[in-house]
């Protein structure tokens, strides 16, 4: 399903409105012209009754003519059954568009937010996110599946009903149109306040979104140190928040109703006392039937109107989360300038790919840079280690070689090509990346190690999983590659997830590798297994790992020691040792026992 593109520049919400409805015509353009043709019936058959009201008073009942009053009846009553069998076709017809509008919405945010930099989700909560992409789509649901459709079904039984009214008495029209203004004014008055209360509402679902995130992401802490209680009062915040603005909301939700119904009657009362005088000269005088059709008449125009105030209050819930999705698609996405595709020929290479780093500036914050010139040149197949204290620079430095971010200042290129710029399917094929604590999604091994990519074949996945060493822990489970890992990784143990990310990084089989802190929390043992299934995948592959320890280096052609976002040395393993500087420091200190990355 193609989506339209979202422009960086900040939107109103009706033109995201527009935009999901423009696509939507493309699709179910006969379902639109059905809903047409259905409120145009309803339209119709809502002014029938009233109209055989008043011929069965001024004429049959007058006439005598009995018979006719059955047949009317008769008329009357399949106009009831009509108008409710074309009701339920508007309900469903309503719904169904509603709900393929709220599908493309969806999409159209899962696009966007697969082109937003990674300093949106540095500065975004996580369950902010979610609150985006779940309860505030939630809340726009009643705009599109009840509050425009039904809006404009609802304005044309106002335009029908209104004109029947003025053919039965243009001056009782003019008297009871008195009473669509008050209701608009008072409309309008709830509205801005029950908008207010909604824009609260959202954000205090938004504000415990995000507690709850962080709370279970951490839940195993928090058991351990026995702080449920603490966090259980801290969310008592966010929840009195959301009730406080719950309980504004409904206080004009409860008044509202009210006050129309008291209008409706009242407008009733003034047409029957104006059209009911006896007096020859009132020139609002009119027949019994036409004051019994004009009355009914009155209460189905205020009906509408008052459903339209209702659409309104409706419209308004969802902008308020409309307005959040807006301002969601309004962020910058990435510009990548024109996209880079990788060359056949790299994928294929057995001897690394070459690294060149140049006069590299970077940091998370405009007026914040963390790395500041660093350059480096990796030449093919060269295994190289980056060490250096936490805030050293040594992470942010593995994610511009990774393509995650665009430097401020400088270049990056592996094998000729930028990194940032490279089409992400492509970058895979380049580059292999082991986090420092590797993510484990609920799922089967084989999903964890392929990222549910259907391109790559079981041979490869279970090439990766012998290189790596985990094929026959694999094999011995009840349901091999298919066996689900549970939430988080739950069955695994920490050395069996490590392995799984090394595994998902080398199954597309990349030149580079980028391991960061490889080996931190481990045992000795398992700090063994990892180290041997390293050196396993390392040979003829680029290598660039991070550590915090100098005992993290794995067989490294070269170290680079970062400090302050700069290098501040660098060498082989055995040359720095023989030199004073940082190496020869951080060596001594570790053989003290000291720990680096504190």
């Amino acid at each position: 399903m193609a989506m339209p593109q979202v422009n960086s520049e900040k939107q109103h919400p009706f033109s995201v409105i527009r935009m999901v409805l423009k696509n939507t015509w493309k699709r179910l353009r006969r379902f639109y012209l059905l809903l047409i043709l259905t409120a145009l019936s309803l339209t119709l058959l809502e002014l029938l009754p009233p109209m055989l009201l008043k011929r069965i008073l001024d004429v049959h009942l007058k006439n005598g003519q009995m018979d006719q009053v059955w047949r009317a009846a008769f008329y009357y009553l399949a106009a009831s059954i009509g108008s409710s069998l074309f009701t339920f076709a508007q309900t469903y017809l309503t719904t169904y568009i509603g709900q393929n509008i709220l599908i493309d919405l969806r999409l159209l945010m899962a696009e966007h937010i697969s082109k937003l930099p990674m300093n949106y989700y540095n500065k975004t909560p996580v369950g902010e996110i979610m609150s985006y992409m779940s309860s505030d789509v939630d809340s726009v649901n009643t705009l599109f599946s009840s509050g425009l459709i039904g809006g404009f079904s609802d304005l044309m039984k106002v335009f029908g009903i209104a004109a029947a009214m003025y053919l039965i008495s243009p001056r009782l029209f003019f008297i009871a149109l008195l009473a669509i203004p008050v209701i608009f004014i008072i409309a309008n008055y709830f509205r801005k306040n029950i908008l207010r209360a909604q824009m609260e509402i959202r954000k205090a679902v938004g504000k415990i979104n995000a507690y709850l995130q962080e709370l279970f992401n951490g839940i195993r802490v928090v058991k351990f140190y026995g702080k449920e209680g603490q966090y259980e009062n801290k969310f008592q915040d966010p929840l009195r928040e959301h009730l406080k603005s719950i309980n504004y909301a409904a206080v004009f939700d409860a008044y509202f109703p009210c006050v129309t119904q008291i209008i409706r009657a009242i407008t009733i009362a003034v047409i029957i006392l104006l059209g009911a005088k006896t007096s020859s000269f009132d020139a609002t005088v009119v027949t019994i039937g036409s004051l019994a059709a004009f009355a009914d008449l009155v209460g189905r125009l205020l009906s509408p109107v008052e459903a339209l105030s209702q659409e309104f209050q409706t419209i308004q819930q969802a902008m308020a989360g409309l307005k959040r999705i807006t301002g969601f698609l309004g962020e910058e996405v990435e510009d990548k300038g024109e996209l880079q595709y990788l060359d056949n020929r790299l994928s294929l290479e057995k001897n690394g790919a070459e690294i060149k780093i140049k006069d590299i500036r970077f940091g998370y914050a405009p007026d914040k840079e963390i790395l500041k010139g660093v350059s480096l040149a990796l030449g093919k197949g060269k295994k190289v280690a980056i060490i250096g204290r936490t805030g050293a620079g040594k992470t942010s430095l593995m994610n511009l070689i990774a393509g995650l971010y665009k430097p401020f200042a400088g270049e990056i290129s592996i094998s000729g090509m930028d990194p940032y710029r490279l089409r992400a399917s492509d970058r895979r094929k380049l580059i292999g990346i082991v986090p420092q604590n590797a993510q484990i999604f609920e799922g089967t091994i084989k999903e964890n190690i392929t990222l549910r990519d259907e391109q790559i074949a079981q041979e490869e996945i279970e090439k990766a999983a012998k290189l790596v060493g985990l094929h026959e822990f694999i094999i011995s489970l009840a349901d091999g590659y298919d066996t689900p890992v549970g939430i988080q990784g739950i069955k695994l143990s920490f050395g069996q997830a490590q392995l799984i990310a090394l595994a998902r990084a080398v199954v597309s089989d990349p030149p580079v590798l980028l391991l960061d802190e490889p080996t931190s929390g481990m045992d000795a043992l398992t700090e063994r297994v990892i180290f041997n299934a390293f050196r396993a995948i390392g040979e003829k592959r680029t290598i660039v790992t991070i550590s915090h320890r100098l005992s993290g280096i794995i067989d490294a052609d070269e170290v680079y020691i970062m400090a302050s976002g700069k290098i501040v040395q660098s060498g082989s393993p055995d040359k720095l040792a023989r030199e004073k500087g940082w190496y020869s420091i951080f060596k001594e200190l570790e053989d003290l026992g000291w720990r680096l990355d504190t």
